[in-house]
């Protein structure tokens, strides 16, 4: 990561999931075929504002890349909300349903099976909650994520 003092790294965490989130707005939608591009974006800003709320609950980097939570959004939401993060049931659904999608790099390589994939606009309400709640966490109240 960096040499940030460890008070820092979960603003560190946050900061680059909100530019993640906002590079997946900027982003134009393409129908079809999939945008691939805002899907990375979309599911990163979600690892990394997990990783973010964690680190704020004392995870250390070593901790964060461990083989079991590395880039398990399931596992980083499971740890999270155990921790004390408040998320609506449907959020942490369509959390969960972005697990497989990242951790098998859909965005980045073809899928062999030929089995459809989501809509990745579709998770953006959840993405958008959970950015906000760990900026409350984080900034006390202050979020940089909007709907518009």
């Amino acid at each position: 990561m960096n040499n940030y003092p460890d008070v820092l790294r979960p603003f560190d965490y946050l900061e680059r999931a909100e530019d993640f989130y906002q590079a997946f707005r900027d982003l134009p939608p393409r129908h079809p075929p999939q945008s691939w591009p805002r899907y990375f974006m979309l599911c990163h800003a979600v690892e990394l504002a997990l990783k973010s709320y964690l680190a704020l609950h004392g995870a250390t980097p070593q901790q964060l890349r461990e083989s079991g939570l590395r880039h398990n959004l399931t596992e980083l939401l499971t740890r999270s909300v155990s921790a004390g993060l408040s998320l609506t049931a449907s959020a942490q659904t369509d959390i969960k349903l972005l697990q497989e999608a990242h951790e098998k790099f859909w965005h980045r390589y073809p899928k062999e099976d030929g089995a459809p994939v989501f809509i990745i606009e579709q998770f953006e309400p959840a993405t958008r909650e959970l950015l906000n709640r760990v900026s409350v966490a984080l900034r006390g109240g202050a979020s940089m994520v909007t709907d518009s």
